[in-house]
């Protein structure tokens, strides 16, 4: 033997030793890596399990996979989600999840479905999805803004906080986000009083959520609005004033105004002079020289899109509900009918 292995001073007996250390570590990392592979796809697939899939008039179990199959449908899964044809979306999605072997391959796939989830309201299968995904991709941005939306809708405002520590780290503005949920959160919390809440709202305006906190201060307390409105961002809540009901007006405020005296001599509060000043809002101006000619048969329709990705909705919102964005509204006016019954519907 000691011809065979060299004495243990020599130094290739160091060089042997050192070898053999080398390929021990390589096939234990070898082995436990197959392992917590393993371990992880029992996991994914322990988890699919629980989802159900009901509703889904696709018969896509019976469908042989193939990997040529893999872009074509995740495509139509998306067309069927962006359609609202959840269930069938939901159903391709699982599909082909559960015939990849690689969590790289489904990642995309359980964005998807985590995504598809959130829209059609299924808040808690939609945050299981998303913490899925973070298990093991914990620096995923888009997953980790969803689950923020997912708290959020949830009402649970200390866990939509914990989401954006890891975005802040990464470099994210998340200064928005912030004042909208402290927003949201005060505004839910039963336990802070009217005038608590007055008093807090006065100091989170200064940081954004402009629109939302004097639309809730006009119904808190009228006065603040009208002490805090600003005259150069009166576009943004046009529709919130043109509502508002005699009583709660500020005369002085709105007479030394031109666009406020514009909205409230074309809403009939204010009389009709032919010096009336232009308001700025083409809407309001067109309606006031229609009733200099004598036609006061004209009222304010408003819809309202989104700057960021531009699509078109009915009713007002804090968050888009196609793309999520906050404080992305943009109020659009347009000239009608007058309509026999005004309500205070945004307040």
């Amino acid at each position: 033997m000691d011809k065979i292995l060299p004495a243990y001073n020599d130094p290739l007996f160091s060089i042997l030793i050192i070898t053999i250390l080398i390929l021990v570590v390589a096939t234990v990392s070898y082995f436990m890596g197959n392992y917590k592979e393993d371990i992880q796809l029992k996991n994914l697939k322990s988890f699919l399990g629980k989802i159900e899939i009901d509703g889904c008039s696709l018969d896509i179990d019976k469908l042989p996979f193939e990997t040529t199959l893999i872009t074509p449908l995740s495509i139509l899964a998306k067309t069927f989600s962006t359609q609202g044809e959840y269930q069938k979306a939901i159903g391709i999605y699982i599909y082909l999840i559960n015939n990849l072997q690689s969590f790289t391959q489904k990642e995309y796939l359980l964005e998807g479905l985590g995504e598809t989830y959130l829209r059609a309201g299924f808040l808690k299968r939609a945050e299981s999805v998303f913490l899925e995904i973070l298990r093991k991709h914990p620096r995923n941005r888009t997953i980790l803004y969803y689950l923020e939306i997912v708290y959020e809708l949830l009402n649970e405002y200390d866990k939509a906080k914990e989401t954006l520590k890891p975005l802040e780290i990464m470099g994210e503005n998340i200064s928005a986000l912030e004042t909208h949920l402290k927003v949201s959160s005060l505004l839910k919390n039963i336990h802070i009083s009217r005038e608590d809440k007055i008093i807090q709202l006065k100091e989170i305006i200064k940081n954004g959520s402009y629109r939302r906190i004097i639309r809730e201060l006009f119904r808190l307390d009228f006065n603040t609005a009208w002490e805090l409105l600003d005259k150069d961002r009166i576009y943004l809540i046009v529709d919130i004033l043109w509502f508002l009901p005699s009583s709660n007006l500020n005369f002085d405020i709105i007479s030394s105004c031109n666009t406020l005296n514009g909205i409230y001599t074309a809403k009939g509060i204010l009389p009709q002079k032919e010096n009336t000043p232009s308001s700025g809002i083409f809407a309001i101006d067109a309606i006031n020289s229609a009733q200099r000619g004598g036609n006061f048969d004209l009222d304010l329709n408003f819809s309202y899109s989104c700057n960021r990705c531009k699509q078109h909705f009915p009713i007002s919102f804090d968050r888009c509900p196609k793309c999520y964005a906050i404080d992305s509204i943009q109020v659009q006016e347009s000239i009608g009918k007058k309509r026999t019954n005004t309500g205070f519907s945004l307040l």
